[in-house]
C-alpha cells in the first residue's frame, strides 16, 4: 500500500503534489460498485477520444464491465484503487500471466483527481504488486496521441515501447514493457 502523508504537502507544493490522505490499496468488496463506475467512465471516454468500440476491439472489456468483481478479483488478478480520503478516485488491475510476465490494465484517474500524481503512485503499487505476484516483466497496450499523458507516467517508471502493433486494433497502439528483476 502507498499512503502519502502530510510531509509532502509539506516539502512539495502545487498540482503535482499527491493529496496527504491518498491511499492505494487491493480494491475490497467495497469498492466495487465504484470499479464499475469509473470502468464505464473509463469506457465512454475511450469511444469519444477514438471513435472506436472498445468492447468490440477487445471483447474482454465488455466482461470486465459487466462483471468487474469477477474479472478482477479473480486467483491471478488484483485491482487495485486509489482513494483520496474515502472517496474512489483512480483504479489500476494487474493480471498474472502464465509467462512469467503480468499485464497491466485499465490506468484510470478521475477528472476531478487528475494533475496530482495518482496515476504515477497506481503505477509504483501495480509494479510493486506484479513483483509479489513472482512476475518477471510488467507490459500494457496503450495508444499513441490520445494516451500520452499516460505513456508518460510509464515511461517515468521503467516502460519501453517494445511493439508498434497490439491488439487493441487502431492507429497508434502500443505494447509497452517493464523488467522486473
Amino acid at each position: 500500500m502507498i499512503c502519502m502523508s502530510a510531509e509532502c504537502a509539506t516539502r512539495s507544493t502545487g498540482p503535482t503534489c499527491p493529496p496527504a490522505r491518498l491511499r492505494v490499496t487491493p480494491a475490497t468488496s467495497d469498492d466495487w460498485i465504484e470499479i464499475e463506475a469509473m470502468l464505464h467512465d473509463y469506457l465512454e471516454w475511450l469511444r469519444a477520444v477514438t471513435g472506436l468500440e472498445p468492447t468490440r476491439e477487445q471483447p474482454r472489456f465488455g466482461v470486465e464491465i459487466a462483471d468487474p468483481q469477477r474479472a478482477f478479483a479473480a486467483d491471478d488478478t488484483t485491482m487495485l484503487v486509489a482513494r483520496m480520503a474515502t472517496r474512489q478516485v483512480g483504479m489500476v488491475a494487474v493480471r498474472r500471466g502464465d509467462d512469467g510476465s503480468a499485464e497491466l490494465k485499465r490506468l484510470y484517474v478521475r477528472p476531478v483527481a487528475r494533475g496530482r500524481r495518482i496515476a504515477d503512485l497506481l503505477v509504483a503499487e501495480a509494479i510493486g504488486t506484479a513483483s509479489r505476484l513472482g512476475a518477471r516483466s510488467v507490459w500494457l497496450e496503450t495508444l499513441r496521441g490520445v494516451m500520452d499523458p499516460a505513456m508518460n507516467v510509464y515511461r517515468r517508471h521503467g516502460f519501453e515501447v517494445v511493439d508498434q502493433q497490439s491488439d487493441i486494433g487502431h492507429a497508434g497502439a502500443v505494447v509497452m514493457n517493464r523488467p522486473l528483476t
